[in-house]
């Protein structure tokens, strides 16, 4: 019986990264991630003008991947937006909240907007039900970022080649569902699954090492629904665009994986065989105690050939094709 949200906590820490499996269903604590909540008549407004994504196009209870960039088009914060019944929350990773918070408060001037960190305040989960189960009393929503919202307790989908939820609620009635999910046999596991399922579904992240590192396109953004090339301006938009409409990328991102014990630093290079940086790493999960999976913002030029981290491992491309 779990009596607390830190009781959970803990029994999550004795358990072992368990890697995605269809049969068992799993709920897992995020406590890396974090939500800032931005209110106020002018909200959406204000934010319709900073995001790369089309805010005005949100309904209650959707979410959409989005992003803030600096003026030179380069991504200051990634994020999953959701419009609520009277609000906007952004949730990204816990180290990220305070940056953003502060970065966009810079251009609240006279608007009526207020800028939030809930983070203290309410809890997210992972939920990932076994192929064909159901979780009681909870409606799963069938379409990505769509979400149900109930009692204070917010279910959203997220993009993923298996069944896989956002669970966002305040942390008692976590540790409620948590013991309902417990009694149908589900398993507390890492949050690692969480990381494993986000880079094989190629979801690129922005975390304080890698802030105003890349641009929308080296990371994909624009190929994973995050980015809007209808809607007005907003900060860099007019490197993002020109990118889109009159070049072409000079660097994509992959999915790859590495066999070494070393975890390498977000935003660290990686190097071709004969010693030039070939990229940089967007997001790593520790697969097990000897493998990694990464997302890798590679240059276009150097994806055929053999590419190392800095510490020799050798790493495998799982996606050589990047759509058009």
């Amino acid at each position: 019986m779990i009596d607390s949200w830190q009781t959970l906590i803990e029994q999550q820490t004795m358990t072992k990264k368990n890697e995605y499996s269809p049969s068992i269903s799993c709920v897992a604590p995020l406590t890396q991630l974090g939500v800032l909540q931005v209110a106020g008549e002018d909200a959406q407004d204000f934010l319709q003008n900073l995001f790369t994504n089309d805010v005005n196009a949100l309904n209650v209870n959707q979410g959409q991947l989005n992003g803030f960039c600096n003026a030179k088009g380069r991504l200051f914060s990634l994020f999953v937006l959701v419009r609520r019944q009277d609000s906007y929350q952004l949730v990204l990773p816990l180290n990220m909240c305070t940056l953003l918070q502060q970065r966009l408060s810079m251009y609240i001037l006279r608007s009526k907007v207020t800028i939030t960190d809930i983070s203290q305040d309410i809890v997210c989960i992972s939920l990932t039900p076994a192929t064909g189960s159901a979780i009681d009393s909870l409606a799963l929503p069938i379409e990505d970022y769509q979400a149900n919202e109930q009692d204070d307790q917010f279910l959203m989908k997220y993009p993923s080649t298996h069944p896989h939820y956002l669970y966002i609620c305040p942390s008692q009635k976590a540790v409620e569902l948590a013991n309902a999910l417990l009694k149908q046999q589900w398993q507390i596991t890492s949050d690692a699954m969480w990381e494993q399922l986000a880079v094989e579904a190629g979801l690129p992240m922005i975390f304080p090492d890698s802030t105003e590192k890349f641009t929308p396109q080296q990371v994909n953004l624009d190929l994973v629904g995050g980015v809007s090339f209808k809607k007005g301006c907003y900060p860099g938009q007019e490197v993002v665009a020109r990118l889109h409409y009159l070049g072409k990328p000079s660097r994509r991102m992959f999915v790859a994986h590495a066999q070494t014990n070393t975890l390498p630093d977000i935003a660290s290079n990686i190097f071709t065989k004969e010693g030039s940086v070939a990229g940089q790493i967007v997001r790593i999960n520790l697969k097990n105690e000897d493998s990694l999976q990464l997302l890798i913002s590679l240059k276009l030029t150097n994806r055929t050939v053999a590419i190392f981290l800095e510490n020799g491992a050798q790493i495998t491309l799982e996606n050589q094709d990047i759509p058009e």
